[in-house]
C-alpha cells in the first residue's frame, strides 16, 4: 500500500510539473502577442528561450532524480517567479501584461500544496513584483503594485484553503474505502466460516443419527453372529466323528463360515466403535517417542507388503495433551490406509515437525492477542495414484470408501479424532503425485496438568 501512495504522489507531482509548464509557456506565448517596448525586444526572446531551455531542463532532473521532485518542484516555484519578474522589469514593470503570470503560479502553487505554499508564493511573488515595477514607476501606481499584491494574497490563501478541503476529503474518502475493503474481506471472511459451521454441525447431525442407526444394527446382529460362531465351533468337534473322505470337505466349508463371521464381526465392531467414540483422555505425551514406537511396530508388515517407510523426525519436538490410545490408532490408520493405496508396493513418508498457529496460521489468545501459538504437523505421503480431487473431502464423510472392501470409516473416525484434539486433519495432493495427510495437534500449554 506504502508503494501504491508514492507512485500516486510522484504521478501527482509530474502531473503538476506539466500543467504548470504548459500554463507558463502559454502565458508567455500569448502575452508576448501584446506591444512591449522595442529596446526591451532582443531580452524579452533571449530570457524566453531561457526560461524554456530552464522548463527543460527542470524536466530532466526530475527524470532522472524522481525522489527529489518534490524538493525540485518546491525550488522551481521560487525560479519561475524570478523569471516572472524578469519579463515584467524588462517589458515596463507596472505597466507590464507579465504581472498576470504571478496568478497563474500563485494559483497552481496554492492547488497543489495548500494555504502554506499559496501564502509564500503570493508573498515572494508580491516582493519580485514591487521589485520589478519599482524602476520608473509613477507615483499615482502605487494603489495599483498594493491591490494587485493584495489580490495574490487573496488569490493563494483561499485557493490554498479550497485545496486543503479538497484533499482532505480525499484522502477520508481513501480512508473509508480502505475501512470498507477491510470490512469487506472481514464479512466475506465471516461468511465462509459461517458456512463451514453450518456444514460440520448438518454433517455431526447426520454423523448423529447415522451412528444411532449403526449401533442398533450393530448390537442386533452382534448377538446372532455370536450363536452363529458357537455353532460353529460345535460342528467343528462334531467333525472328528465323520469319515476323513467327508471331514475334509466339511472342515473347508466351516472355514469359510468362520472366515465371513470374522468379517461381519470387524464390521460391526467398527460401526460401534465409531457411533460409541468415547472422549479422548488426555495427558503429557511425547508424541515423538509415540510415532517411532509405532513405527517399529508397523515397519515389518509393511515391508512384507512392498512399501518401504522414510521418517523424518526432530529430536526436540515439544509435549502435546493427548490420549496416546486414540492417536496412535489415528496414525496406524493413516499408514495403513497409505499402504493400502500402494498394492504394487512404493514408498510412505511421514514427516513431523513443529508450525504456527492451527494449520500454520497465526491464533489469537485473550492473553496475547497477536502471539502465534505452535501445533505439530504430521505429514503422512504415499507414492500411490492420488485420491482425485472432487473425492478429497468426501473420503472424511461416513460410509465412503474408495476400496472395494472398505466400510467408510477408518477416515471419518479418524478425522473426529483429531478434531476431539483440537486439531486438524486434511487430504491434499503430493507434489509428486500420490496423496498427502496432514495432521495438526495442538503442543500443551507449559505447565499443563496430565
Amino acid at each position: 500500500m506504502g508503494a501504491a501512495v508514492i507512485r500516486s504522489r510522484v504521478t501527482e507531482e509530474w502531473s503538476f510539473l506539466i500543467l504548470r509548464a504548459l500554463a507558463m509557456i502559454g502565458g508567455v506565448i500569448a502575452l508576448f502577442l501584446v506591444p512591449h517596448p522595442p529596446e526591451h525586444a532582443a531580452q524579452l526572446r533571449a530570457l524566453a528561450w531561457a526560461f524554456i531551455l530552464y522548463k527543460a531542463g527542470l524536466f530532466a532532473v526530475i527524470w532522472g532524480w524522481p525522489r527529489g521532485v518534490r524538493l525540485t518542484l518546491q525550488v522551481s516555484i521560487g525560479l519561475d517567479l524570478v523569471f516572472v519578474a524578469c519579463f515584467v522589469w524588462l517589458s515596463g514593470g507596472i505597466q507590464s501584461h507579465f504581472y498576470l503570470l504571478f496568478y497563474l503560479l500563485i494559483a497552481l502553487a496554492a492547488a497543489h500544496g495548500g494555504p502554506g505554499p499559496g501564502i509564500l508564493s503570493a508573498a515572494g511573488g508580491g516582493l519580485l513584483y514591487v521589485l520589478a515595477s519599482l524602476p520608473g514607476m509613477p507615483e499615482h501606481a502605487g494603489q495599483h503594485a498594493l491591490v494587485r499584491i493584495a489580490t495574490f494574497f487573496l488569490l493563494g490563501g483561499s485557493l490554498g484553503y479550497l485545496s486543503r478541503r479538497e484533499r482532505s476529503a480525499r484522502d477520508e474518502g481513501e480512508r473509508l474505502n480502505a475501512e470498507l475493503q477491510e470490512n469487506q474481506g472481514r464479512l466475506e471472511a465471516a461468511y465462509q466460516a459461517l458456512q463451514m459451521a453450518q456444514h460440520r454441525l448438518v454433517q455431526a447431525e447426520r454423523l448423529a443419527t447415522i451412528g444411532q442407526m449403526s449401533a442398533k444394527v450393530s448390537h442386533e446382529v452382534r448377538n446372532p453372529l455370536s450363536a452363529i460362531s458357537l455353532n460353529v465351533e460345535l460342528l467343528e468337534d462334531e467333525l472328528a466323528g465323520l469319515p476323513p473322505e467327508r471331514r475334509a470337505e466339511a472342515a473347508g466349508l466351516l472355514k469359510a463360515m468362520r472366515s465371513q463371521i470374522d468379517v461381519l464381526s470387524a464390521v460391526t465392531e467398527e460401526y460401534l466403535r465409531f457411533a460409541r467414540l468415547p472422549k479422548p483422555k488426555l495427558e503429557i505425551v511425547a508424541l515423538g517417542a509415540l510415532i517411532e514406537d509405532l513405527i517399529a511396530f508397523i515397519r515389518p508388515e509393511l515391508e512384507g507388503r512392498g512399501v518401504y517407510i522414510t521418517t523424518s523426525l526432530p529430536p526436540d519436538l515439544p509435549s502435546l495433551r493427548l490420549d496416546p490410545g486414540q492417536i496412535r490408532q489415528l496414525l496406524l490408520n493413516l499408514f495403513r490406509n497409505g499402504a493400502d493405496a500402494m498394492p504394487d508396493g512404493g514408498s510412505l513418508t511421514i514427516a513431523v515437525g513443529v508450525v504456527t498457529g492451527a494449520m500454520g496460521q497465526p491464533v489469537q489468545t485473550p492473553d496475547a492477542p497477536h502471539r502465534s501459538a505452535p501445533s505439530i504437523e504430521v505429514v503422512v505421503t504415499d507414492s500411490g495414484p492420488g485420491v482425485p480431487a472432487e473425492e478429497r473431502e468426501r473420503i472424511f464423510e461416513p460410509f465412503f470408501s474408495t476400496k472395494d472392501k472398505g466400510t467408510g470409516l477408518g477416515l471419518a473416525i479418524a478425522r473426529q479424532m483429531a478434531e476431539d484434539h483440537g486439531g486438524t486433519l486434511t487430504c491434499e495432493r503430493a507434489p509428486a503425485g500420490g496423496s498427502l495427510f496432514r495432521l495438526h495437534l495442538p503442543v500443551a500449554e507449559p505447565g499443563a496438568a496430565r
